[in-house]
């Protein structure tokens, strides 16, 4: 059996999200995509009708599995200590797992059509606020102590990028133990009267 004829939509977007990470969205061609998985350009658009097609399934399916990630993480949790360092953990571990998919969402959003493109930045602005609501209502409680919620915010939602740039899924340390470290970080950042030093 060829490849072509056991070929999955799901086998095309993550051949697409790979090389849109690694050559940039307007560097790929349909052919190169093509190449990847094996088939011909013609047979491509049997499981793919454009690379938007493509940019657009990658940015939906990362933003949701985010959203539904926390959404997980905070069920229940109403410490703001604990939302803070559960939904951290969140963030780390997505881009940790979904590497390629979180840079493509993070670098080529302007090669999105405006349509698709305000869809995305309304879920980015729902993910990001998720964050600041859990620091600012840790700063009105008097449990962090930053002076700058909304920087805060941003440094924190940022973590996820910084450990993907260099952790190796082949090395000691788990993704689910670095994503715990980086929780305690963004406790610290936000100076939780709980973890500090007195």
């Amino acid at each position: 059996m060829t490849r072509s004829r056991t070929l999955t939509r799901p086998a095309v977007i993550d051949a697409a999200s790979t090389l849109f990470a690694t050559r940039g969205y307007r560097g790929t061609s349909m052919k190169d995509i093509a190449g990847a998985v094996g088939v011909s350009a013609p047979n491509l658009y049997n499981h793919l009708e454009s690379k938007q097609d493509a940019l657009v399934e990658i940015m939906n399916t990362t933003m949701d599995r985010g959203l539904i990630a926390m959404n997980r993480a905070l069920a229940g949790v109403d410490d703001v200590s604990e939302q803070l360092f559960k939904a951290t953990e969140s963030i780390v571990l997505q881009f940790l797992r979904h590497p390629h998919d979180v840079t493509v969402c993070g670098t080529e959003i302007y090669c999105l059509e405006e349509t698709n493109q305000r869809v995305i930045i309304e879920k980015r602005r729902r993910y990001t606020s998720r964050i600041m609501e859990i620091i600012e209502n840790g700063c009105e409680q008097g449990r962090f102590a930053t002076e700058v919620p909304r920087v805060a915010t941003f440094v924190v939602v940022e973590m996820g990028n910084n450990a993907k740039s260099w952790f190796r899924h082949s090395g000691d340390l788990r993704d689910i133990d670095l994503a715990k470290h980086y929780g305690e970080f963004a406790l610290r950042i936000v100076g939780d009267r709980g973890s500090l030093p007195q």
